[in-house]
């Protein structure tokens, strides 16, 4: 092997190698935008097989065996299929960030790069028939002919239309975004006018790896700031549970029942303070921490508040627990402000007789399932699309499950006839 096949083997074999690296990076923060990390996902896996094909072309390059016969020819051929496919993979990528900063604006022109990509298979299919784009000598190796350059055009035409659209909406990216994006588009078009000019460096799949670190840091960088900003958010929910959870007017009802049951059952008044002083200890960990805690001590906490609701309104609220599941972490609160809002604004709100809350527990297709039902006032779901300020607790509880364990919160509710809470938490990724 050549000084020069062997630096072309190298350098892209590295290339390969941070491709699908950097592939598994973004697979594992997936969920922060899965749609868009899927897109970058398949974009590296395509350089990736770009460039294995290629180091694997110059590797053979210049075997006159039967097997290295085959090879030059197939890995020459996938190069260039890959190449190709990189296009419209790059249109939607780039349409996604586009879509995401403009306002969910829908672009087609990715539709123009699959039929560039589909033109440029056909053309490349021909030449295995009848050789007009390139060709191997008597050495088996590669060298171009009269049509060699319709590759590089169909590449520089998709880049060209691409980084047009780029330049369109360039002010809605971060800054970040819009340097990667750009030079992603650029470097390699500078690659493709060099290489039409001067053959035997692979210049544009070299300038596609560059490209390619800097699209990469780009995810990553958008990745941090969705931790920051999502931080803080999260710190904000945690001042916001502490004034919500510490209420006086809660206290205050607490303490008088206490207070009435040391003069009519000082058993009872015992028992009652054992659960308030569990209710106040556990709040008072729970808003503390900063990530997800075990189940049953949200279970816990949950009996504690009941208790302490039933001994207030007595056999007006009736409350069952069904738990077959409870080795899982949930946020804090999350069931225990359902519970609270089926009591305060389910039952309450209509001074049911007859009040009755379900809670269940269940391990279902690989998620935790929570289920809280109640046959109180219910309400017009809708209402928390029009006002989500008037539902703040919901509308937080979905965002703290979404945030800490990407769980989901469903609600399903008719007025009069009640309403059910469907918490989802997948099962913690291995």
């Amino acid at each position: 092997m050549s000084g020069i096949q062997y630096f072309h083997f190298s350098v892209e074999l590295w290339g390969a190698l941070f491709c699908i690296v950097a592939a598994a990076c973004a697979f594992m923060i997936r969920y922060f935008d899965k749609k868009m990390t899927n897109k970058l996902i398949n974009l590296m896996v395509c350089a990736c097989f770009l460039m294995i094909c290629d180091a694997l072309a110059w590797w053979f390059r210049g075997n006159t065996s039967p097997f290295g016969y085959q090879a030059v020819r197939f890995t020459n051929y996938m190069a260039f299929f890959f190449g190709f496919l990189t296009m419209p993979l790059t249109a939607e990528y780039v349409s996604d960030i586009i879509s995401k900063r403009a306002e969910n604006t829908e672009l087609y022109w990715k539709n123009i790069e699959w039929g560039l990509f589909l033109v440029g298979v056909v053309l490349l299919t021909i030449n295995n028939f009848y050789k007009y784009i390139y060709a191997f000598d008597e050495q088996n190796r590669y060298y171009r002919l009269t049509f060699s350059f319709i590759p590089g055009f169909i590449a520089f035409v998709g880049i060209i239309i691409t980084l047009g659209v780029a330049f369109r909406y360039v002010g809605k990216m971060n800054r970040f975004e819009r340097i990667a994006v750009i030079l992603f588009l650029v470097l390699p078009i500078i690659g493709i006018t060099i290489q039409i000019f001067y053959y035997g460096i692979s210049i544009t799949n070299i300038m596609l790896v560059i490209s390619s670190f800097v699209l990469f840091f780009s995810h990553i960088n958008s990745f941090m700031q969705y931790i920051i900003e999502k931080e803080k958010e999260l710190a904000e929910e945690r001042i916001r549970i502490f004034n919500q959870q510490i209420q006086p007017h809660f206290i205050f009802n607490s303490l008088n029942v206490i207070r009435y049951l040391c003069k009519k059952s000082p058993d009872e008044a015992v028992e009652t303070i054992n659960e308030f002083s569990g209710y106040l200890r556990s709040s008072t960990d729970f808003l503390n921490e900063t990530d997800c805690i075990d189940a049953s001590k949200e279970f816990d906490l949950v009996k504690h508040y009941v208790f302490m609701e039933q001994k207030r309104f007595g056999k007006s609220i009736s409350v069952e627990f069904e738990l077959e599941d409870t080795d899982f972490m949930i946020p804090p609160f999350a069931v225990q402000t359902s519970v609270e809002n089926a009591i305060k604004h389910g039952l309450r709100s209509i001074n049911k007789k007859d009040g009755k809350i379900v809670i269940s527990s269940c391990k279902k297709d690989g998620s935790h399932i929570i289920i809280i039902m109640d046959n109180g006032a219910g309400f017009d779901t809708d209402r928390i699309k029009s006002d989500s300020s008037s539902h703040v607790g919901i509308v937080n509880t979905r965002k703290r499950l979404d945030l800490m364990c990407r769980g989901t919160f469903n609600i399903e509710s008719r007025e009069g006839e009640g309403t059910k809470v469907t918490i989802t938490i997948p099962e913690t990724d291995v």
